[in-house]
C-alpha cells in the first residue's frame, strides 16, 4: 500500500472517529439531561477539560488507551465535565509550518473558552504547552503524559505543570529474554527512522552498552519494510529480537506501530520478539518489561481529579510511569519458553486452560452432587435425633450469654427486618431502665430511645453497613425510662437472603458510660491545667513518651512570638541558640532515657529576636497505671541574674586591677619621687659634712630644711589622697573644701566649691563615701572632660545631704557610662548603695556631665531616747 493511500485511509478513519465521538458525546449529554429532568436534581458546576493528543486514536492505540483511562477517572468528580479533544497528528503532518498552523487555530479556538485543566498526551502537545502556556493559557494547570524528560530537551516546565514521565528500561527486558532463552548469543534491534523511532533506538543502544562484551548486537533500523522482513526471516540460531518502534521506514512509508509494524515483525521473524510497551503485546510478540499506557492514563486522570477538587499542580509531584513485566502465553508456547523462568510477579496474558482447568468445576460439581444426595439422606435421619438436643443446648447457651451480658452491662438485639420486630435481651435495666431481661418491640421504639443529637449518626452507620455489607459500629447515647442518659458502644452484622436483600441484623451493645465520664473528667482536668498553666508566671511545656513536645502554655508562646503549631514536636528547638542546641538536646535525651529530673540553662530567642537565658527544670510524668507518659517542664528567664553574675565577676576583676594600679602608683611615687629626693638629700648632706667652712653651714642647713619640708608636703598629699585626716577631725565640709583647693593647685584647674546647710554631725561611713565620690568624680572630670573649670556643691537637704560635681566638658553616652568608663562610676555607685544613697549620672556628648550623690540622714527619735 502506498504512503499516500495510507494517509488517506488514516484521514478518513480520523474523520469517522470524530463523527463517532460527536455522536457518543451527544447521546451522553441527552441521557444526562433526561436523567436530570427526571430526578429534578440541581445543576452541577461545569468544568472544562481540554485534551491535546500527539496522534489520533486510529494512529496510536497507546494514545487511545491513555485517553480512555483518563476519561474513566474523570467520572469520579462531582462536576459537569465539558470534554474537548484535539489531535495534533505529529506523524501525519510532521511539517513544522503545518504544526504552527494547528497551534494558531487551537489558540484562536479556545480564546474565549478557557479550560480548567489541559492534558497534553505526547511530545508535540507538551512542546506546544511549554511554548504557549504563559501567553495564551496562563494560570491553567497542565498535566502531561506519553513522553520522557529527555525528549523535552532544554525546555523548562513552569509551576503549573505536573504529570507522568515515561521511563523505558530495555535492559530489564533483555535480562528477562536471556533468562527465558539462556543460550542467546545475538540480539537484533529492530526500529524505524521516525523521530520517536530514533529516540527509542538511542535508549536501547545506551541500555545495551554493558552487554556488548557478552552478546553480539545488530541494529536493523535503516531499512525499508520489505528488506527488513526478508532479513528477519533468516536470523541465525540463538537470537532474540528487540522491537523498538517503526512509525516510518527508510522508504518514507508510515506505519501504526502496534497494529501494523509489530504484527508484521513478529510474524516473519524466526526468533522471539520482545517489545517496549503494553499495546505492542498480544500480536505475536513475547512481551518484556513494558511501559503501561493504561497506568499512565490512570495516574493522569487521578491528578486531574485532584486539581478539579482544589489542589494546586505545584503540590502534585511529577512521577515516573509504572512499568510491568507482561508476557503473551501464546508466544511463550510458540518459542518453547518456560513460564517458570519469568521474573517474579509477571503478568501472563491469553493463557489457554487445560482440560482439567476448563472442566474441573463440572467434574467437581457432579461428584459433589452425588455426595450431597448421600449426605442429605444421612442428614435427615441424624437431624431428627439431634434437633431436640440442639434446641436444649441452644437454650442453655442463650441463658449463659444473657447472664454474661447482664454481668458486663451489655445488651444484645435481634432485628427482623421483614417484620420490623426488634428483640432485646441482657442487662436492659442498666441500659434502658426496663425491668425485664428480655423485651420484644418495634425498631421504631429503639429509634425513639436514641438521644436526638445522635439519631442521624446511628441510622447513617446502620444504612452504610447494610449497603456495604460490612460490620456495623457506632458510639451513641440513649435515654432511659427515668430520663437519665447512658453511653453505648455497639457492634452488629447484617444477614442477607439468597435474593441479596438484608433480612436480619444481630448485634451487641456495651454500656460505656463510666468510661465516657472518666474521659470527660480527664478532658476537664486537662482544660483546668491549661487554664492554670496559661495564667502561671512561668513558661511551661509538656512532651509525650516519644520525646516530642505536645503542649506549650501561653507565657511560652508570648515569649517566643510563635504559634503552638510551630513549637510542637521539635519546632521549639529552632529558637535555641546554635551554640547551646547540642548540649540542650543531649541533656534532654539523656534524662528522658533514664526517666530522671534534669536542670539546664540555655539561650532562647525571644519574639523581638533577642536571645535570653532560660533556666529549664524538667520532671518525668507517669500515668495512673504507672506507665511513663513523658515530661513536664517549667522555664524562667534568668538573663538578669546571669548578667548580674557576669557584672559581679567583672567588678571583682576590675577591683583587683584597680587595687594593683593604685599600689603601683603609690609605689612608683615613693620610689621614683620621694625615695630619689631623700637619696639626693643624703648625698648633699654627706658633701656638706666635709665642708668645714662656718660661713656655708647656715646656708646648707636652710637648703636642707627647705627640701625636707617639700618632701613632707608631698608625703602628706599622698597620705591625704589615701585618707584625709581632716575628714576625721574637721568634718566632711572642711575636708572636701581642702581637697578641692589642693587638687586645684596640683592639677592646675579651677574648682568652684560651694557648701550650704551642712549638718553638724554626719555618720563616718556617709562622710567617707561622699568624700571618695568627690575624689573619684574630680579625677575623672579632669582626665576626660577637656575643660579647666569645675563646680562642686555640697548641701544639706530636709532629709539628707547631697554632693554634685559638674562641668561643661565633652560628656559621653549615658547608656555606656558604666560599661565604658571602667571601675570609677561602678565604685561610686557601690559606695552609695552601702549607705542607702542614690547615685546618678547625667551626661550627653558636647553638653557636659553632672554627677549627683544623695544620702538620707535620719533624725534621731528623741521620744524613744527619753523612754
Amino acid at each position: 500500500m502506498s504512503a499516500a493511500l495510507i494517509r488517506s485511509v488514516r484521514l478518513f478513519g480520523r474523520k469517522a472517529h470524530g463523527v463517532c465521538r460527536i455522536l457518543t458525546v451527544s447521546a451522553l449529554l441527552i441521557g444526562i439531561l433526561i436523567a436530570d429532568a427526571a430526578a429534578a436534581a440541581p445543576t452541577k458546576e461545569i468544568r472544562r477539560i481540554l485534551v491535546f493528543n500527539t496522534l489520533g486514536y486510529l494512529s496510536s492505540p497507546g494514545v487511545a488507551r491513555m485517553d480512555n483511562a483518563i476519561f474513566a477517572a474523570l467520572e469520579k468528580v462531582p462536576f459537569q465535565i465539558e470534554l474537548y479533544s484535539e489531535d495534533m497528528e505529529g506523524t501525519l503532518f510532521p511539517d513544522e509550518a503545518v504544526q504552527q498552523e494547528f497551534r494558531k487555530w487551537y489558540i484562536h479556538k479556545y480564546r474565549d473558552r478557557k479550560p480548567d485543566v489541559i492534558i497534553a498526551v505526547g511530545l508535540k502537545p507538551l512542546q506546544f504547552m511549554v511554548d504557549a502556556h504563559e501567553k495564551y493559557f496562563s494560570g491553567v494547570p497542565v498535566i502531561f503524559c506519553g513522553t520522557t524528560r529527555e525528549m523535552l530537551g532544554q525546555m523548562k516546565l513552569g509551576s503549573d505543570f505536573t504529570g507522568v514521565w515515561g521511563v523505558a528500561q530495555p535492559e530489564k527486558t533483555l535480562d528477562a529474554a536471556l533468562a527465558l532463552q539462556p543460550g542467546t548469543k545475538q540480539v537484533v534491534v529492530v526500529g524505524g527512522v521516525g523521530e520517536y523511532d530514533r529516540y527509542l533506538e538511542a535508549i536501547a543502544k545506551e541500555s545495551f552498552r554493558e552487554y556488548e562484551s557478552k552478546l553480539k548486537f545488530t541494529y536493523l533500523t535503516d531499512l525499508d519494510m520489505a528488506t527488513l522482513v526478508e532479513r528477519l526471516k533468516h536470523l541465525p540460531d540463538h537470537t532474540v529480537v528487540y522491537h523498538t518502534s517503526i512509525m516510518q521506514d527508510a522508504s518514507g512509508t508510515g506505519f501504526i506501530d502496534a497494529t501494523q509494524a509489530v504484527p508484521m515483525v513478529a510474524r516473519v521473524a524466526n526468533a522471539p520478539v520482545f517489545v517496549v510497551d503494553d499495546v505492542d503485546l498480544g500480536r505475536g510478540s513475547v512481551g518484556g518489561y513494558l511501559l503501561s499506557f493504561d497506568a499512565q492514563g490512570r495516574s493522569v486522570g487521578e491528578m486531574a481529579v485532584r486539581i478539579l477538587n482544589g489542589e494546586k499542580p505545584q503540590d502534585i509531584p511529577i512521577v515516573a510511569s509504572p512499568n510491568i513485566y507482561m508476557f503473551d502465553w501464546r508466544a511463550l508456547k510458540r518459542w518453547g519458553l518456560k513460564e517458570s523462568d519469568l521474573p517474579a510477579g509477571s503478568i501472563v496474558l491469553n493463557r489457554q486452560p487445560s482440560v482439567w482447568e476448563a472442566y474441573k468445576w463440572y467434574i467437581v460439581g457432579g461428584i459433589c452432587l452425588l455426595l450431597a444426595q448421600t449426605s442429605l439422606i444421612v442428614g435427615l435421619l441424624w437431624q431428627r435425633s439431634t434437633r431436640r438436643r440442639a434446641e436444649a443446648e441452644l437454650a442453655v447457651t442463650f441463658d449463659r450469654l444473657r447472664l454474661a451480658m447482664e454481668t458486663g452491662k451489655a445488651v444484645g438485639w435481634d432485628w427482623n427486618i421483614k417484620t420490623g420486630e426488634d428483640r432485646w435481651f441482657g442487662d436492659l435495666q442498666t441500659v434502658f431502665g426496663i425491668s425485664s431481661d428480655t423485651y420484644l418491640g418495634r425498631v421504631e421504639e429503639f429509634r425513639r430511645r436514641v438521644h436526638p443529637e445522635d439519631q442521624e449518626l446511628v441510622w447513617k452507620a446502620v444504612a452504610d453497613a447494610r449497603e456495604s455489607r460490612k460490620p456495623y459500629a457506632a458510639e451513641f447515647r440513649v435515654i432511659r425510662d427515668d430520663e437519665s442518659v447512658r453511653w453505648l458502644t455497639a457492634r452488629g452484622k447484617f444477614y442477607y437472603a439468597n435474593s441479596g436483600g438484608a433480612e436480619r441484623m444481630v448485634g451487641m451493645s456495651l454500656d460505656i458510660t463510666d468510661r465516657k465520664l472518666a474521659e470527660q473528667q480527664v478532658r476537664e482536668s486537662e482544660e483546668r491545667f491549661r487554664l492554670v498553666a496559661n495564667k502561671a508566671p512561668v513558661m511551661i511545656w509538656m512532651s509525650g513518651s516519644d520525646k516530642l513536645c505536645n503542649y506549650f502554655n501561653k507565657p511560652w508562646l508570648d515569649f517566643t512570638g510563635r504559634t503552638l503549631e510551630q513549637e510542637l514536636g521539635n519546632g521549639w528547638a529552632e529558637g535555641v541558640h546554635h551554640e547551646d542546641l547540642a548540649s540542650c538536646l543531649k541533656t534532654y535525651s539523656e534524662a528522658f532515657d533514664k526517666r530522671e529530673q534534669f536542670e539546664m540553662e540555655y539561650r532562647l530567642r525571644r519574639h523581638d529576636g533577642d536571645y535570653r537565658w532560660i533556666f529549664d527544670n524538667g520532671v518525668p510524668r507517669f500515668n495512673a497505671d504507672g506507665s511513663f507518659a513523658g515530661y513536664i517542664g517549667s522555664c524562667l528567664d534568668v538573663t538578669e541574674r546571669k548578667r548580674a553574675e557576669e557584672a559581679l565577676s567583672t567588678i571583682g576583676r576590675r577591683l583587683i586591677e584597680a587595687h594593683e594600679e593604685e599600689r603601683t602608683r603609690i609605689g612608683r611615687e615613693l620610689h621614683d619621687d620621694i625615695n630619689q629626693r631623700l637619696a639626693l638629700l643624703a648625698v648633699e648632706l654627706d658633701q656638706w659634712s666635709k665642708d668645714k667652712s662656718q660661713s656655708n653651714f647656715s646656708a646648707h642647713l636652710s637648703h636642707a630644711q627647705s627640701r625636707i619640708m617639700e618632701i613632707s608636703k608631698d608625703v602628706q598629699a599622698l597620705s591625704h589622697r589615701l585618707h584625709s585626716s581632716k575628714l576625721d577631725y574637721l568634718g566632711l565640709a572642711s575636708a572636701a573644701k581642702s581637697f578641692c583647693k589642693e587638687f586645684s593647685a596640683k592639677a592646675k584647674v579651677e574648682i568652684q566649691f560651694n557648701q550650704s546647710a551642712i549638718p553638724a554631725t554626719i555618720p563616718k561611713d556617709v562622710s567617707l563615701s561622699l568624700f571618695r565620690v568627690l575624689q573619684e568624680s574630680l579625677q575623672n572630670a579632669v582626665k576626660y572632660s577637656g575643660v579647666e573649670i569645675f563646680r562642686v556643691e555640697l548641701r544639706g537637704t530636709s532629709d539628707g545631704i547631697e554632693l554634685v560635681v559638674s562641668d561643661n566638658g565633652k560628656g559621653f553616652e549615658e547608656e555606656e557610662a558604666f560599661s565604658r568608663h571602667g571601675l570609677g562610676l561602678i565604685s561610686m555607685r557601690e559606695r552609695m548603695q552601702m549607705v542607702r544613697g542614690v547615685f546618678s549620672v547625667k551626661t550627653r556628648p558636647g553638653i557636659g556631665t553632672m554627677i549627683s550623690a544623695r544620702v538620707p540622714l535620719h533624725k534621731p527619735d528623741y521620744r524613744a531616747m527619753v523612754g
